[in-house]
């Protein structure tokens, strides 16, 4: 071991303070101690498998949602007009929009409801369309207008 007495005394009082020891060697950690470790580490996987089994269980204990369809159209030419007619019977008049930009239709809607289980929980579902047409040749826009009947929109 080095002892102080040999330095010379302007370097003696910087050695006698503590200096920040840095080790150039892995510290040595026993089996026992690692063995420990992936104890924990599997019960911590074991509580996320049990967490996860009751997850999917109250998953499939809902009930299922409605079949979603895509909004169902035809469109029609009658003489110098045009017909368009859109199933949107999952849709109030207040859910949807029907906006003309150029000679273009943009027809959308959306729909969210609030489904509770009586448990205290709850879901949401959302259900939402984007349809964009081309006025054909002969149309007025001007004259293009749209009404909602039987949960059927009507654009003539």
């Amino acid at each position: 071991m080095l002892s102080l007495h040999g330095f010379q005394p302007s370097l003696s009082s910087f050695m006698g303070m503590d200096w920040p020891v840095r080790s150039l060697w892995p510290e040595i950690t026993s089996l026992y101690r690692h063995g420990e470790e992936l104890q924990e580490l599997k019960r911590s996987l074991e509580q996320l498998e049990k967490l996860q089994d009751k997850i999917l269980e109250e998953i499939q204990l809902m009930p299922p949602s409605q079949e979603i369809y895509p909004v169902a159209c035809t469109m029609e030419k009658e003489g110098s007009g045009f017909a368009l007619t859109l199933d949107t019977k999952d849709f109030s008049p207040e859910e949807l929009s029907v906006r003309q930009v150029g000679r273009k239709l943009h027809v959308s809607g959306k729909s969210e409801k609030k489904q509770e289980d009586g448990k205290g929980s709850y879901s949401f579902r959302t259900q939402e369309f984007r349809r964009v047409f081309d006025l054909p040749q002969g149309v007025n826009p001007e004259a293009v207008t749209c009404s909602m009947a039987d949960g059927k929109l009507y654009i003539q």
